[in-house]
């Protein structure tokens, strides 16, 4: 475990000194050019500021919509994403509709 946590806070620190290279790169640039980092920086000042018990993390920088899933399983205790329901034919198996549902809500009120 300490390695995990010894890599982690090395990744951590990597991506902190390259926000900061960038930030203090992009302070005599055009407003152009700023407007066109500010999604990403914003996101990178998010990831490093988020603490473990925060609530609303980041947990993919590329897709923000991803949550953690609780499983309640011992083999795999947490699954990232979006819950979906699929509706389907009896016979076919024809999909007739899909849904996705943001926020992680208990199953038995996605029916």
């Amino acid at each position: 475990m300490n390695r995990k946590r010894k890599m982690l806070k090395q990744l951590k620190t990597l991506v902190g000194r390259v926000y900061r290279d960038i930030d203090r790169h992009l302070l005599d640039q055009s407003d152009a050019v700023k407007l066109a980092f500010k999604d990403t920086l914003e996101k990178t000042q998010r990831i490093l500021t988020q603490q473990t018990q925060d609530k609303n993390k980041l947990y993919s920088f590329h897709a923000p919509e991803v949550e953690c899933i609780a499983k309640g399983k011992v083999h795999k205790k947490y699954e990232f994403g979006v819950k979906v329901g699929i509706t389907v034919t009896n016979k076919s198996n024809f999909v007739l509709g899909a849904r996705s549902f943001p926020g992680n809500p208990y199953d038995g009120h996605t029916l």
